[in-house]
């Protein structure tokens, strides 16, 4: 796969010189607890994943929800004031508020020393669901206030890239909080992640029909899938450098989510120089290491 690195580049006397990388996996450990107002029917997770273990495994890992310390869907910072996400997950509600909480691995465990909630305001793709059902699934999440990267030392935003697209067979993985069972079950607070592999266009149009175009990428593997709840979280691509990109955003399954089907994804690449770029003017970007 070959790639270029996303930076914003600053046109103003005011802008602040880039001191942080993006994409770069840490450990770091957890501490104070919250409870968090959640149901098992608001949830849903990675199917054949595995916990993450490290508070800073995926220092973009976000979620979020329409009042404080509730759940709807995942997402990833970008920059230390947007965050990436689904355009399907805040469709019902536009206009409302939303709160993102980064930093945390567990929904029933939150607001400790590393993690913060911020309120943020949505901006949906305009032509999302154009010209077909879910199309351009893209949306930002523009916090309230900027994240202090001094601050919280463990959260960091994952790269973009304009051109990066894994190619069929590429392992890419996935994490969020959704569904762990084909076909429902029960759930778990904790982040899971998985490995899959990218799949051809081809293929992901014999399960999701002309759904399926030029942006979205599909990825599949036996045993494991995306599930609802997963909405919103980064399909993440490990460079040959070892830094993470957001290749994709988790978007639709089949009903039931069985594994025998894959997930698609909307194609960051592209909506960095255009939706992204054009919306997140105001953020400071971080390099690639």
């Amino acid at each position: 796969m070959h790639s270029r690195s996303y930076k914003h580049t600053c046109t103003s006397s005011d802008c602040v010189k880039v001191l942080y990388t993006c994409g770069v996996s840490q450990a770091y450990r957890r501490s104070e607890n919250l409870q968090v107002n959640a149901t098992a029917a608001d949830f849903d997770r990675v199917i054949g994943g595995t916990p993450v273990q490290s508070q800073g495994k995926y220092p973009w890992m976000a979620w979020m929800g329409k009042a404080p310390n509730m759940f709807n869907c995942g997402g990833s910072l970008i920059n230390d004031r947007y965050v990436l996400t689904a355009s399907h997950c805040v469709a019902s509600d536009p206009s409302a508020t939303y709160y993102v909480t980064l930093g945390d691995l567990d929904l029933s465990t939150s607001t400790e020393s590393q993690s913060i909630q911020i309120p943020a305001t949505a901006i949906m793709n305009p032509d999302y669901n154009n010209p077909t059902f879910v199309n351009n699934d893209v949306a930002l999440l523009k916090l309230e206030t900027p994240v202090d990267f001094d601050a919280y030392p463990n959260i960091r935003p994952i790269c973009l890239s304009s051109s990066a697209v894994p190619n069929p067979g590429e392992p890419v993985t996935v994490a969020g909080w959704g569904i762990t069972t084909e076909g429902g079950g029960s759930i778990s607070m904790a982040l899971m992640e998985t490995t899959v592999n990218v799949i051809s266009s081809e293929t992901c149009q014999t399960w999701f029909g002309s759904a399926i175009n030029d942006n979205f990428i599909c990825a599949q593997e036996t045993g494991k899938n995306i599930c609802q709840g997963d909405s919103g979280g980064p399909l993440m691509y490990q460079t040959q450098a070892g830094y993470y990109l957001n290749v994709g955003i988790n978007s639709f399954v089949i009903t039931g989510c069985y594994t025998q089907y894959g997930g698609a994804f909307t194609k960051t690449a592209n909506y960095v120089d255009n939706f992204i770029s054009q919306n997140a003017q105001d953020a400071q970007w971080c390099s690639p290491p």
